[in-house]
């Protein structure tokens, strides 16, 4: 089965249109719920679904963030050949019941407690201890 080529979709819907600050931080590409499916579909598997999709977002296997009109994109940076940024999980579970945009905001700001990077270079470099630990505490601060 031929994979579908990766597709960024930009929160404002057209690729053309101009992104917010909040949105090219946290992105600044993007996938639609098609390609995210796509891009979680290992090479000669099944294809994800759209409802599967949703449902590891629900289950905090995955970051969708929504759109003003009401759509679900999905940051790229946190899919590479399939597989999920290891760490990510447990850091959205830590997150749960926050706003979406705000976790990813915070996956994209560097903290002083990572060396000035954001969390998500830090799970890039495998610290994922370091980052759902800080997670924790500022999720508890949230609260």
């Amino acid at each position: 089965m031929a994979r579908a080529k990766k597709k960024a979709a930009r929160p404002s819907g057209g690729a053309a249109a101009p992104m917010n600050p909040m949105a090219e931080q946290v992105g600044p590409d993007f996938y639609d719920v098609r390609a995210m499916a796509d891009a979680l579909t290992a090479h000669d598997a099944e294809p994800v679904t759209p409802a599967e999709l949703e449902e590891r977002r629900t289950r905090h296997e995955v970051l969708g963030v929504r759109t003003a009109d009401e759509q679900w994109i999905f940051p790229t940076w946190q899919v590479n050949d399939a597989v999920v940024l290891p760490g990510l999980d447990e850091v959205l579970t830590a997150f749960a019941g926050h706003p979406a945009w705000s976790v990813a905001l915070w996956l994209r700001t560097p903290r002083e407690e990572l060396a000035e990077r954001t969390p998500h270079e830090a799970l890039v470099a495998g610290e994922i201890a370091s980052v759902v630990e800080l997670a924790g505490v500022v999720a508890a601060r949230w609260a």
